[in-house]
């Protein structure tokens, strides 16, 4: 019965979330991804021929 409610309740919280409550702060919705050269992509540091 314990588990129950506990998934009970997480669903009620999912749902509150859901529709809004407890937002931080309002985000536009658009992701803007730009590339940097780092240490993991830099072509220097390559050590295979990309085809």
């Amino acid at each position: 019965m314990k588990k129950d409610n506990e998934v009970l309740a997480a669903i009620a919280l999912a749902l509150h979330e859901f529709e809004g409550n407890n937002v931080h702060d309002q985000e536009s919705g658009k992701i803007t991804i730009v590339t940097r050269e780092t240490q993991w992509n830099g072509h220097a540091l390559t050590m295979t021929e990309h085809p």
